[in-house]
């Protein structure tokens, strides 16, 4: 029997149509098992062979002619061929491979639908449900001014799956070089939060990244190889500083006025008077409770309040208007605590050079932060002889080993002393009547 010939396309046009209900097929002589079979309305390509491991031949489907051409369906015919030969099943090849697609397709989707803009969403949502985060609103703040803002970082709206080390380095760098060094160490060590955050398995997989493969383009890098480093402050405030900080607060209405009195006379931590409350403090005992939610040991704390203190809470309670909310010091009618950073700090420390420049004309006022408030404290608090377990108890420095398990005085009596001490000191500083010592860390 001689071979059939290769089939053309004029050859299939003249193949005349089957009679109803019938169908008859013609080989392809230039492609093993490929048939032309002809309908009464259509042609159409198969492959007639053992598909798989079944025992007989069967006939497939490749694809209608005229919507596929004589050479594509030689072409699929033969990467069916080879798939027979290997023992695999063509159509479940094929539907593995969409599959495989899609999958991919879907993927791809989620990575580009899930920029590093979007996850960095998901995570400031979930920072206020950290364990012993004092700092969220500022943390928050933060990272939409240095890591969110897209004047200061043009990937923000990439897909996370493609941030790189470099971008993130060169990003922190632009701040370093600002210059803003404690700026930059900080948004470094964000970062690297944020990325440890990210690499729980379900997260990777709920962002498209890829579980078995975790991705944190920054693990092995360290702040030294940026150029950052943790920089101690020594900062404090000489006599006539304290004495310019204090009329300078005097002299600056509420709520920053106060606050800032407030911090220099409790030494408490900004996050814990900002949020302080006027169902926290017990009048009758002179005791204000800090909550633990608030305290950054995570644990409750008392604040003795000396006399000059009450009086200033009194002062600031008698001027408040009727139906002012429970936030102590508010620019929102008591709803909101203030926030005391930024301009408030910039204009407050302005009012203290320039008291500073007429108490001691010719001096220029070194900047300050809050946080140096506690350093002046403990400085005056040591000089002033106070016994350092007191002083710590004062800044709420948690006690260290088997100390924290056993001693659970709170020091109540000696803290309230110490702190009647200090108002009095600043008082009689105010008044020109406090010692010039420079024992007492130049205070």
């Amino acid at each position: 029997m001689s071979r059939p010939h290769g089939l053309t396309e004029k050859h299939i046009d003249n193949l005349a149509p089957a009679r109803a209900g019938k169908r008859y097929d013609v080989p392809d002589g230039d492609m093993p098992n490929l048939f032309v079979r002809v309908g009464a309305r259509q042609k159409t390509f198969v492959l007639l062979a053992r598909f798989g491991r079944r025992k007989n031949s069967s006939r497939r489907g490749i694809g209608v002619y005229g919507m596929m051409s004589l050479d594509e369906a030689r072409a699929k015919a033969s990467a069916w061929n080879a798939l027979i030969k290997r023992g695999l099943d063509p159509w479940e090849e094929e539907e593995r491979r969409k599959e495989e697609e899609e999958r991919r397709e879907e993927e791809a989707e989620l990575a580009r639908r899930h920029t590093f803009a979007s996850v960095m969403e998901d995570y400031i949502t979930e920072l206020p449900y950290r364990d012993r985060n004092k700092n969220v609103a500022e943390d928050i703040k933060a990272i939409r001014r240095d890591i969110l803002d897209p004047a200061r970082n043009p990937w923000v709206g990439e897909p996370m799956s493609k941030i790189r080390a470099s971008q993130v380095t060169r990003l922190v760098k632009d701040i370093r070089d600002r210059p803003a060094p404690a700026v930059a160490h900080t948004t470094f060590r964000r970062f690297k939060t944020f990325f440890n955050w990210l690499m729980d398995p379900d997260r990777q997989l709920a962002y498209g990244l890829d579980p078995d493969n975790p991705r944190n383009p920054i693990r092995d890098i360290k702040a030294g190889v940026l150029g950052l480093r943790n920089v101690e402050r020594l900062r404090v405030l000489h006599k006539n500083e304290v004495l310019a900080y204090c009329r300078a607060a005097d002299g600056t209405p509420y709520p920053y006025g106060p606050f800032f009195k407030a911090l220099l006379l409790t030494g408490v931590r900004k996050t814990e008077l900002t949020g302080m409350r006027w169902s926290e403090i017990d009048w009758a005992e002179k005791l204000w409770t800090v909550p633990k939610e608030r305290f950054k040991a995570g644990t409750t704390h008392l604040v003795p309040l000396s006399d000059p203190m009450i009086e200033l809470l009194r002062e600031v309670r008698d001027h408040l208007p009727e139906f002012h909310g429970d936030c102590v010091f508010s620019n929102t009618n008591g709803q909101l605590p203030a926030s005391v950073g930024g301009k408030p700090m910039d204009a407050f420390r302005a009012r203290v050079a320039a008291e500073l420049a007429e108490i001691q004309p010719g001096v220029e006022m070194e900047s300050f932060v809050m946080h140096d408030d506690r350093r002046v404290v403990r400085s005056n608090l040591a000089a002033l002889k106070v016994p350092e377990v007191v002083i710590d108890t004062i800044l709420g420095h948690g006690k260290k080993g088997m100390k924290r398990i056993y001693d659970q005085y709170r020091y109540l009596d000696e803290t309230a002393e110490a702190l009647a001490l200090w108002a009095s000191w600043l008082e009689s500083l105010t008044a020109g009547s406090a010692q010039p010592c420079r024992s007492r860390a130049q205070a």
